[in-house]
């Protein structure tokens, strides 16, 4: 009794948190959705405003001033020098002051128009490093404008900036810091491993538990096993973790790197290309340019659509349509257009809020359409099909059907191709196409009763009465077979050895037909055996003449008898 209150208990907690938890993801994605669906006009024109007035603003290139692989600030071109010369100069400046052994003193001068950033007692003895310039505030994110007292306050910025880089260079050179380093990052890198472990052992151990896999069941009458269905939840729990354990990974590599200078230098060096190559380089769409990095978070945010389309129609199946008392072919149907409405509609207000004008996809739909007509005819053909029979509804999710022989229940009906599971639970997948070129025999369609023929045969020494009343009771004893309409059994014709019964028994279960068929016969076979009534076997009588039987042998054959003969003579 203990054990079943503590099964029950746990039962009842895990389907708590199972409803919680889908209840909360529903909530947050149909936030989302409606956030990107319904935005408003005016933020998306003020965004559009802004990203054109960036754009026609005068671009300033800038680079960065390192020490010892640590990037302080970036300085911007001059009249007389280019951004890359000109930091060439500071970083060498940086670079000897930092091997020296003068003191640091980071100060600035700002007696003139542009404040001087030097290193000493005094800007006349002291090693100057650099000066501070308009470009240098307008090439600031966001741009800053120019006055004196901005230019002297950035200076001092840059100086404090500056005098810790130079101190913290100066450290890292020391044997004691890299010791401490090379500890350190050992210490993080078993702390990740440690935690890439228990954040492993703690989603199987409490959460996947949580959302128990389901197994679909064999149909009816079948003797196949269960196959594992797919559970949206449990692959997203998979994903999440390993997002984290990627994400703690990156983590701690990147907090190794930067512990020590010459793999700090290298990183900067992947990172500038990286975006090099993700972000400066930009595509070309109509008024709209995107990069590589837009294209791509463009293709993820149309991921999440697609997976928020799936989750909210399993939402809408397993809440409402159910406890409707709609078909499951009804169910499926609708649960289809609904998605396809939510595709649509988020697809084009993605678009939208990424600055993509449709009327620039127009070249695209050209070639997509040259594409149909060349090389995706069959593709196109499936995906029209399946519009019909979602609407047509010739069949639907669940309907047990026939078609070129093979006997199964339609699992799923998709936008190209039809997932039919047979009675060995092997599964079928049939373009849709193949449904309106093809004789497709349904057995649900509009009224699930099916009928079927048994024939059976018996000699001509047994009663036709007594066989008919023997079928009668078999068919009416099976806990399959329906009271109404009631059994008939008929007599067909006389065969060459056999009265040819035919008896006819109605099902409600149609994917039940080859189980219940089997049933009968046997039935029929233990039944005909009581009473010793025969199933005959065809039987010929064969009739010979007498005397001997005129051969005639070629000339061919004659002669090969004849060898063999004389053979036979000189052997013996």
């Amino acid at each position: 009794m203990l054990s079943q209150f503590f099964d029950q208990h746990v039962r009842k907690r895990q389907q708590y948190w199972r409803l919680t938890s889908r209840f909360v993801i529903g909530l947050l994605l149909s936030v989302a959705l409606g956030f990107t669906i319904f935005a408003s006009p005016e933020s998306f024109a003020q965004g559009i405003k802004n990203q054109e007035s960036t754009v026609q603003e005068e671009e300033i290139s800038t680079e960065w001033i390192v020490v010892d692989g640590q990037r302080l600030f970036q300085v911007a071109e001059t009249k007389e020098l280019t951004e890359t010369r000109r930091a060439q100069g500071i970083n060498w400046e940086l670079a000897e002051l930092m091997k020296s052994s003068e003191p640091l003193s980071v100060r600035v001068d700002i007696s003139r128009y542009t404040p001087i950033i030097y290193n000493g007692s005094s800007a006349r003895t002291g090693r100057r490093l650099l000066s501070v310039t308009a470009n240098d505030l307008r090439a600031m994110n966001p741009p800053v404008n120019v006055k004196e007292d901005t230019l002297d306050r950035q200076a001092r910025i840059w100086a404090e900036n500056i005098e810790e880089g130079l101190k913290q260079a100066r450290l890292e050179r020391s044997g004691d810091y890299l010791l401490r380093a090379t500890l350190t990052s050992l210490a993080v890198l078993l702390g990740a491993a440690g935690l890439h472990y228990f954040l492993g052992y703690l989603c199987r151990r409490y959460v996947l538990p949580l959302f128990p896999i389901s197994v679909a069941q064999p149909l009816p009458g079948t003797t196949g096993i269960g196959r594992t269905e797919f559970s949206l939840a449990r692959f997203s729990l998979q994903l999440l973790l390993l997002v984290l354990r990627v994400a703690l990974w990156l983590s701690a590599v990147l907090f190794v790197v930067r512990q020590f200078r010459f793999t700090r230098a290298w990183t900067h060096r992947i990172q500038d290309g990286l975006a090099e190559f993700f972000i400066d380089q930009a595509l070309p769409l109509g008024e709209t340019s995107l990069s590589i990095a837009d294209i791509l978070a463009l293709f993820g945010w149309l991921g999440i659509l697609v997976l928020v389309a799936k989750i909210a129609t399993n939402v809408l199946r397993s809440r409402l349509l159910q406890a409707s008392g709609l078909s499951l072919g009804m169910q499926a149907a609708i649960a289809i257009l609904i998605r396809y409405f939510i595709l649509f509609v988020g697809i084009i207000a993605v678009l939208q809020l990424w600055g993509i004008d449709l009327s620039s996809l127009t070249l695209l739909a050209s070639a997509l359409g040259v594409g149909l007509g060349l090389g995706l005819q069959n593709i196109a053909k499936d995906i029209s099909s399946g519009l019909v029979l979602v609407f047509e509804r010739p069949i639907q999710v669940g309907d047990f059907i026939e078609l070129e022989g093979k006997m199964g229940r339609v699992d799923r009906i998709g936008p190209r191709s039809t997932d039919i599971r047979t009675l060995d639970q092997v599964s079928i997948i049939v373009p849709n196409s193949r449904f309106l070129e093809q004789d497709v025999i349904n057995w649900s369609h509009r009224n699930p009763l099916s009928r079927i023929h048994i024939p059976v045969g018996v000699s001509y020494n047994s009663n036709p009465e007594t066989v008919k009343a023997i079928l009668l009771e078999v068919g009416r004893q099976h806990s399959q077979v329906m009271a109404a309409p009631a059994p008939e059994v008929f007599l067909n014709d006389f065969g060459e050895s056999s009265f040819n019964f035919e008896l006819l028994v109605w099902i409600r279960k149609p994917q039940l037909y080859p189980q219940v068929k089997s049933d009968l016969n046997f039935a029929i076979a233990t039944a005909f055996r009581k009473v010793g009534i025969e199933i005959p076997f065809p039987q010929r009588d064969i009739h010979l003449p007498k005397g001997p039987l005129p051969v005639t042998l070629s000339e061919d054959s004659l002669n090969k008898l004849d060898k063999h003969q004389r053979w036979d003579n000189n052997k013996t």
